[in-house]
């Protein structure tokens, strides 16, 4: 019982690490700036 309690709070954690390090990949690649090709 302990063992499945740990196995939960561990794969709920590694999909709170995934969903941030991949929100901070987005948030550091994709710049909310137009590009000049774009900027007539």
């Amino acid at each position: 019982m302990k063992s499945k309690m740990f196995g939960i709070i561990s794969s709920i954690l590694f999909v709170v690490a995934t969903l941030v390090s991949s929100t901070a990949c987005f948030f550091l690649f994709y710049q909310p700036k137009t590009p000049k090709a774009l900027d007539k």
